[in-house]
């Protein structure tokens, strides 16, 4: 069954209006025009424009020999290589929805994805790091319950080759011209206050939207896009895929991060522009201090985790590059962002100004800060369980980013957050599942875990555990979570001991306290780090 919106925009867009045609109808046109001009760079192969529609179109023909057509949802967890560009373009291509997810997720992660998305392929790379992706696939599928194929990229085993057939002959593919931009496109889960991930739904309209809101304010023309971003994570998915189409571009892939790497590349394809999280704004910012050279790279936007304001400077000072920083969500994925007149006081100091479009609004005031709501062309139409619009959006409206902000004119800062989460490193990550297992473990009465400030991750998670017993390490937990399949970056990377959680007489825990208190422990030296 077709996913649907489970929520319409509220008001009517006219900036979506010209957003008219699917992505694959873009790609057919960019290879018309275009054809022979290098589309995708990935370690040592590239692709033209005309190659990227030719195997869109092979790759979807095989797609459709695993019954996969319009409607259908197929989980894609791939690194960064060219095959995830045309593999997601493919799907698009028979109208069916990509439901991307990062290869950091482990059997955890998959099966409640899983559940919840009911896939009916699943594709994963052959072989990438230490993990077996698709023994781990196949184990979730069935935890799961769903009946569906597994095939892998990159395989050593040519059953299972870069989307081989299925046995079965491959079928006509869909009239172009038919497929919907407001047909939902792509299904994607983000965390939640409770630990159970809500399915994010977009169309082709919403995310083009978005892509080009950042084209507009960079006044980008052929920029060649350097991306390290994971291609299944939003960022990955509007500027590394979707922007280089709207602008005639490239992109050039990065599938493990390395800074070192990262310099030689950038500097060896002559890349112009990014969008990232602060790692890697400030692992550039050190590996080219370190060769005291300058950057290709005339722009970087930078969110997803708190940025640093020394490190916009640093980038600079150091790099020559001129960065800002950028605020969103995988529902509204780009609600501010800096511009490139603005100067050093505003880049650094602030979340950036509205894209075009959007708006936001503040409830429930303390002072100058209150909770950040929004709306806007990109936003998002609807969870996948339609329950979870009730809670999310007000009674006209707007959308409850979970976010504290102090707003100034068009411009937003963010101060905190309502929502529990941590944001490490650009993702974000729910303490609930990490908490609800540790609990189990021998030694602990008690365990809460929170978000400390990190310089370079701008968070890292701190596990304050009541000892009922001898309590674990940090190693000890760890190792725990990652026996039950959770991914390594949600394991705790702080550990503190407590005598009695703080909580309110209803019996819920003031995770804000506990914030503080982590902070000031941590700078004293206490407690356990890895």
């Amino acid at each position: 069954m077709a996913l649907s919106a489970t929520r319409r925009h509220s008001v009517e867009w006219p900036e979506l209006v010209p957003f008219d045609r699917v992505t694959p109808a873009l790609v057919q046109e960019t290879a018309r025009t275009i054809g022979p001009r290098v589309a995708v760079i990935e370690s040592t192969s590239s692709l033209t424009w005309q190659q990227v529609s030719d195997e869109v179109d092979v790759t979807a023909a095989r797609l459709t020999t695993y019954g996969i057509g319009r409607g259908d949802v197929v989980c894609v967890q791939l690194p960064n290589w060219w095959e995830t560009v045309i593999t997601a373009l493919a799907i698009w291509r028979l109208g069916a929805v990509l439901n991307p997810v990062t290869p950091i997720y482990r059997a955890s992660e998959l099966r409640t994805i899983f559940h919840l998305a009911k896939p009916s392929l699943v594709i994963v790379p052959g072989s990438f790091g230490d993990t077996d992706y698709i023994s781990m696939a196949v184990q979730a599928l069935a935890a799961a319950g769903i009946d569906a194929h597994v095939i892998a990229v990159r395989s050593n085993d040519s059953a299972v080759g870069f989307l081989a057939t299925g046995g079965v002959a491959a079928t006509e593919l869909p009239d172009i011209a038919s497929l919907s931009a407001d047909d939902i496109c792509m299904l994607m889960f983000t965390s939640g206050t409770t630990g159970q991930p809500k399915g994010v739904l977009h169309s082709h309209r919403t995310l083009q939207y978005e892509a080009w809101s950042i084209i507009n304010r960079f006044t980008l023309k052929t920029p060649r896009v350097f991306m390290p971003s994971p291609l299944t994570h939003i960022t990955g998915l509007l500027y590394g895929i979707l922007l280089p189409i709207l602008t005639d571009g490239s992109v050039v892939l990065q599938d493990r991060w390395n800074a070192e790497r990262a310099v030689d590349i950038i500097e060896t394809t002559g890349c112009n522009f990014c969008v990232g999280a602060t790692p890697f704004l400030a692992g550039l910012v050190k590996e080219y201090g370190q060769r005291e050279s300058r950057s290709s790279l005339t722009a970087f936007v930078c969110g997803g985790a708190d940025v640093p304001p020394v490190v916009i400077q640093q980038a600079h000072d150091v790099m020559g590059t001129l960065a800002v920083r950028a605020y969103g969500l995988t529902e509204l994925p780009t609600l501010t962002c800096g511009r490139p007149e603005d100067s050093m006081t505003l880049r650094s100091g602030d979340d950036g100004a509205l894209t075009d479009g959007s708006q936001f609004r503040l409830a429930n005031m303390q002072g100058d800060v209150g909770d950040l709501e929004a709306r806007g062309p990109e936003m998002f139409l609807g969870y996948l369980d339609s329950d979870d619009n009730a809670q999310a959006f007000t009674d006209d409206g707007w959308f409850r980013t979970g976010d504290r902000a102090v707003l100034d004119g068009d411009r937003c800062r963010i101060v905190g957050r309502s929502k529990d989460i941590i944001v490490r490193g650009g993702e974000n990550l729910s303490p609930q599942e990490v908490e609800n297992l540790v609990v189990t473990m021998a030694g602990v009465g008690d365990i809460a875990v929170v978000g400390v400030p990190d310089s370079v991750l701008g968070e890292r998670a701190c596990a304050m555990l009541v000892a009922d017993g001898v309590p674990p390490t940090l190693t000890q937990i760890s190792d725990f979570l990652d026996a039950h399949g959770l991914a390594r970056q949600k394991a705790p990377e702080h550990l503190l001991l407590c005598s009695t959680l703080p909580r309110t007489p209803s019996g819920k825990v003031q995770k804000y306290m506990l914030r503080e208190q982590a902070a000031r422990r941590l700078a004293d030296g206490e407690g356990e780090t890895r």
